[in-house]
């Protein structure tokens, strides 16, 4: 007879699968989990000493098979052949951090990100939001603007989201709440009880890079660096006596990047460690998605000092093994957004 000591819940987070404990009076009992109809572990295991078998790594097992969808349906039968088999079905959504919240809860009242907090954006960035809802539901922005000396406030209906149990993404960027005769200040997008507050600061600037990364949860979210970027190209050379000439037969070229984020709020602070461990990260040209790169070395060191400035460091270089790249001018400007106002 089977007896579930430890289960999955019915709708959890990859970060929160643990082990799967159950009590055996049988030798062998079979464990097979399944993902619709592809078998990802069939196996017969003996019991230990207190008749118990335990199915480790489960997040392991399951995550590769969240990479495409972020959210799949699972079901594993455990037979022992002393009565009928022992079956449960279970949903898994795809986030590496852990959570205080179920799955449901979380998903419910935040968006997919990190970002517990104000996010500082200025026209001309792209904004990108992502949630799963089990009904269909509005998305809307609450608008605050400035002009004649007063705020308005106006509210713009975003989209209705009737796709159920999947990730649904949508663009919230500022210049699609832009009036001609107004200056945007802020605005609150909401979806249920889900809130993200974007601050719009016209004076902020975009040095260099302009980032897309994945994040905890498989979205992508765009993060702008407002400090000083250097490159520092690194050439390994092999040479040796050829033709009787000293040559250089072999010259490697290394592009590294040393970028700072420019002062960020308390929300944006944490959330950039959320950058940093990303193992899949773009840098962004113009509005569309340029080079992959890999980030090499990041300090985001902070504490609690109440006048702390918040500011990190990190460096990266392109992923792929050519660093040779040819950058062409672009029509119309002379410098590209490397350039800002500092000797002005």
């Amino acid at each position: 007879m089977v007896v579930e000591l430890q289960y999955p819940s019915e709708y959890v987070f990859s970060s929160a699968l643990d082990e799967i404990i159950f009590s055996t009076s049988a030798e062998p009992a079979n464990f097979c989990l399944k993902m619709g109809y592809a078998v990802i572990l069939d196996e017969n295991y003996l019991p230990d000493s207190s008749g118990r078998v335990v199915i480790y790594d489960l997040q392991k097992l399951i995550e590769p098979y969240l990479l495409t969808n972020l959210i799949e349906s699972f079901n594993y039968t455990i037979t022992d052949g002393d009565a009928s088999p022992k079956t449960r079905s279970f949903t898994v959504q795809y986030c590496a951090a852990e959570s205080s919240l179920s799955a449901r809860s979380f998903m419910e009242q935040y968006f997919l990100s990190s970002l517990m907090g104000d996010k500082v954006t200025t026209l001309g960035r792209k904004e990108f939001l992502h949630l799963v809802t089990t009904e269909v539901c509005s998305v809307s922005a609450a608008c605050t603007y400035w002009a004649d000396g007063e705020l308005t406030v106006r509210t713009v209906l975003v989209r209705e989201v009737t796709e159920l149990n999947k990730v649904v993404t949508f663009e919230v960027s500022p210049s699609l709440f832009e009036e001609s005769d107004k200056q945007l200040v802020k605005y609150e997008v909401q979806a249920g009880a889900r809130r993200q507050v974007y601050m719009v600061d016209e004076n902020v600037l975009d040095v260099a890079p302009s980032l897309l990364f994945t994040n905890s949860f498989g979205c992508q979210e765009t993060f702008y660096c407002t400090g000083t970027q250097e490159i520092d190209p690194q050439f390994s050379r092999s040479a040796s006596l050829i033709g009787g000439k000293y040559r250089n037969y072999l010259i490697e070229e290394n592009r590294v990047f040393s970028a700072n984020t420019g002062v960020l709020n308390v929300a944006m602070s944490m959330w950039a460690d959320d950058l940093f461990r990303s193992r899949e990260v773009y840098l962004l040209e113009g509005n569309l998605p340029g080079k992959e790169i890999t980030i090499t070395e990041s300090d985001s060191k902070r504490s609690n000092d109440y006048e702390a400035m918040y500011v990190y460091t990190f460096k990266y270089r392109y992923a792929q093994r050519n660093h040779n790249i040819l950058h062409l001018p672009k029509a119309g400007r002379v410098f590209d957004f490397t350039f800002d106002n500092t000797f002005e």
